[in-house]
């Protein structure tokens, strides 16, 4: 999903990949988008929008299915101590 985080980080970027992006391309190529989703790490889950993910799946023509993903918890340690 590297050709796509500019479109789906939190902060940045455009939600609309255009039809013919390495994104659009890496997604409609991807067998089991659903797997995609459970490959990203505590950190980038803290990174991305699920949301701008979801709408670029749709766009690209590969969209996740309807309350068919569930955002893990993610447990983060705590920050360290002042002194």
């Amino acid at each position: 999903m590297r050709d796509c985080w500019h479109h789906i980080e939190k902060k940045l970027g455009d939600q609309y990949p255009p039809l013919h992006s390495a994104c659009c391309n890496t997604i409609r190529d991807a067998k089991d988008i659903h797997c995609v989703c459970d490959r990203f790490t505590a950190h980038e889950l803290t990174l991305l929008s699920v949301a701008k993910f979801a709408m670029a799946t749709h766009v690209c023509g590969n969209g996740l299915r309807t309350h068919s993903y569930r955002v893990p918890e993610i447990t983060l340690p705590p920050p360290p101590a002042s002194t």
